[in-house]
């Protein structure tokens, strides 16, 4: 016998909410209009119900966007919506989403509902629905089915593929890499979950432990203040820090190297220059890379010197949940100071599952509380420390 759920459906367009048509460049994809007494998502959704449950949905459509038109005050009203869906009494939501900017969105949410005890599963689709060999409905059923047995938070589940598994991201620690079959993989922990068929098996036990929320009040407005950019060879940095001036940008996320590593020759492709440019105005800079963060023993000089010219380093943390953390984080203060204990404040498991680095001080576990040490000592990994060593870091 089915066991009857009761859930939110929110459509925001993206691939999944699209269908084909010619173009004078061939075939086109373009958003399918929302109109009629039962929305196109909904019976998209119908379609591909699985038998273990008996699915009933409240179905709200706040946006119809390609993905890559999201704005951060998008976030902020898809948060509202899922609230607004929980005072209703519904504490799973499946969110339908385009997959080029879904992870920023996860990382939003993850931030914007951590005091609520809503289950949030967001997926889409890689081709429409109406295209030979979509993964639409495959997508559909698999995170239905993590929606019915994941606990409370903001998870990413696809699929991708008829011969492939299901697999749910948690929404702060996933990444998109690709555009067919699997196109996420976590990055810093493995896979929350796994969905073969209509079972759901967790794979990081950690997650089922949800300390209380760190922060109060967590629903505010990102800011889109914060400046990004990745380094490459012959970065102009000056020119970085006119564009932070123009922008008026309140902060800045900089990818660095894979090792922890950036430019430190005189001029103006110099990274501590340009970090101590950005403090002497009250800009925070923040510091990330983008390969899977290492717990190795090796420090390079120049890190050393971002660190004394006051760059934040964010170890475990991905470029993407450092952007719109730092969004979330000014929407909510504009001191420095603060923004940097804010930065540092493990909320909604944006470090990953990562071992204090050498060389810098480590993020406290602070938010996370005595049940996740104890099943994370359980599985052998430790809890990093309390921040040590004083710095020079945007205060």
């Amino acid at each position: 016998m089915s066991r009857p759920v009761r859930a939110g459906l929110v459509l925001t367009g993206g691939t999944v909410g699209s269908r084909r048509r010619r173009g004078g460049t061939g075939t086109v994809v373009s958003l399918v209009p929302a109109g009629g007494p039962v929305p196109p998502g909904l019976r998209l959704v119908r379609s591909a119900l699985p038998r273990r449950w008996a699915y009933t949905f409240e179905t709200v459509a706040p946006l119809a966007l390609a993905s890559e038109d999201m704005r951060p005050g998008d976030w902020r009203t898809l948060a509202a919506t899922v609230r607004r869906l929980a005072a209703a009494g519904l504490d799973r939501v499946l969110v339908l989403h385009g997959t080029d900017t879904m992870g920023f969105t996860a990382a939003a949410l993850s931030f914007l509902l951590r005091d609520t005890d809503v289950t949030v599963v967001l997926t889409g689709a890689n081709l429409p629905p109406d295209q030979r060999g979509s993964d639409a409905r495959r997508n559909i059923h698999d995170a239905l089915v993590a929606l019915a047995g994941l606990p409370p938070g903001t998870f990413v589940a696809f699929t991708g593929g008829a011969d492939l598994p299901g697999l749910v991201h948690l929404g702060t620690q996933v990444r998109k890499v690709g555009t067919h079959g699997q196109p996420y993989q976590s990055v810093n922990r493995p896979p929350v979950a796994q969905v073969q068929d209509d079972a759901l098996s967790i794979v990081d036990p950690t997650v089922t432990v949800r300390p209380p929320c760190p922060v109060p009040d967590p629903l505010t407005a990102p800011d889109p203040g914060v400046l990004s950019f990745r380094l490459y060879p012959g970065l102009d940095l000056d020119a970085m820090r006119a564009a932070v001036e123009a922008g008026e940008a309140r902060a800045v996320v900089v990818e660095l190297y894979a090792a922890v590593t950036g430019p430190t020759v005189a001029g103006s492709r110099s990274l501590p220059a340009f970090i101590e440019k950005c403090r002497a105005g009250d800009v925070c800079v923040f510091l990330t890379v983008s390969a899977p963060a290492t717990n190795h023993a090796n420090v390079y000089d120049s890190y050393l010197a971002l660190r004394d010219a006051g760059g934040v380093y964010l170890p475990g943390m991905i470029p993407e949940t450092a952007i719109v953390k730092c969004m979330w984080a000014l929407g909510r203060t504009r001191d420095p100071a603060a923004l940097v204990r804010l930065m540092r404040t493990p909320v909604a498991g944006e470090f990953g599952d990562t071992a204090p680095w050498p060389g810098v001080p480590a993020i406290s576990a602070v938010g996370r509380g005595a049940a996740w040490t104890e099943e994370r000592q359980r599985r052998g990994k430790g809890a990093p420390g309390a921040p040590h060593g004083a710095n020079r870091e945007c205060q």
